[in-house]
């Protein structure tokens, strides 16, 4: 089973994204911040991170990435956000194992991304 992290700081949108996730049959995790998220993924061992680009907090989605992927070098990456632009998803484009997602998207889309980012574990 791929063991699948979420992490957003809307605290809906974990457990949403949850559900839709272990419907699929993936193993799933939530964290709302970057510290949660580093101590739940050293516990969990996710495979694949979906996490969105803008936190409260100092630290945004693409540092939690790359901080994670230190300690799991194979972690496939979805970035979310709901703030979209060209720039974004270059920068998202040239990092490893990593892809895009902006939000509104539909159970499908994000399903779709999770099981390629998966294939292979």
């Amino acid at each position: 089973m791929v063991r699948v992290l979420v992490v957003d700081d809307e605290p809906d949108y974990p457990r949403l994204l949850s559900i839709i996730l272990s419907k699929e049959g993936f193993e799933v995790a939530t964290a709302t911040d970057a510290s949660e998220a580093l101590e739940v993924g050293s516990r969990f061992d996710p495979e694949v991170l979906i996490v969105d680009w803008m936190l409260n907090g100092t630290e945004d989605g693409l540092w939690i990435a790359e901080a994670l992927r230190q300690k799991y070098p194979l972690l496939q990456t979805i970035l979310i956000t709901g703030y979209p632009s060209t720039e974004l998803e270059a920068r998202v484009e040239r990092l490893p194992a990593m892809r895009f997602l902006a939000k509104p998207f539909t159970p499908a889309d994000l399903i779709g991304l999770v099981r390629e980012a998966s294939d292979g574990f």
